[in-house]
C-alpha cells in the first residue's frame, strides 16, 4: 500500500508536471506566434521603407538633373549678359562718335554759313565795283 501511495503521488506529480509543461509550451507557442507576426509586420514595414528610400533616391536624381540644367541656364544667362554688356559698350562708343560727328557737322555748317555770308557780301561789293565801271 505504501508503494501504491508512492506510485499515485508520483503519477499525480507527473500529471501536474505534464500540465505545467503543456501550459509552458502553449505560452511559448503563443509567444512564438506573436514573434512571427511581429517579424512579418517588420518585414512589411521594411519593404515599405525600402520602397520609400528608392523613391527618394529617384527624386534626388531628378532634382540633381534639374539643378544641372539650372546651372547650364545660369551659365548661358551669364554669357548672354557679358555679350550684351559688350554690345552696350560698343553702342555707347558709336553714340559718342556720332555725337562728335554731329558737333563737327554743326561747326562746319556755321563755318559754311559764315562763308556764305561773306560770299554774299563779296558779290554785293563786286556788283558795286562793276557798277562803277559802267558808263
Amino acid at each position: 500500500a505504501v508503494v501504491a501511495d508512492e506510485v499515485r503521488t508520483l503519477a499525480s506529480r507527473t500529471q501536474k508536471s505534464t500540465g505545467d509543461i503543456q501550459a509552458t509550451i502553449e505560452r511559448l507557442q503563443c509567444g512564438v506566434g506573436n514573434a512571427v507576426k511581429a517579424m512579418e509586420s517588420a518585414q512589411i514595414r521594411a519593404h515599405a521603407g525600402s520602397d520609400c528610400v528608392a523613391k527618394a533616391a529617384q527624386s534626388l536624381n531628378v532634382i540633381a538633373g534639374e539643378v544641372g540644367t539650372i546651372n547650364d541656364m545660369n551659365m548661358q544667362i551669364a554669357t548672354a549678359a557679358e555679350e550684351q554688356s559688350a554690345v552696350a559698350e560698343e553702342i555707347n562708343r558709336n553714340i559718342t562718335t556720332i555725337s562728335d560727328i554731329a558737333d563737327a557737322t554743326s561747326a562746319d555748317a556755321r563755318q559754311t554759313s559764315q562763308i556764305s555770308d561773306e560770299l554774299v557780301r563779296l558779290v554785293a561789293e563786286l556788283n558795286r565795283l562793276v557798277g562803277q565801271f559802267r558808263l
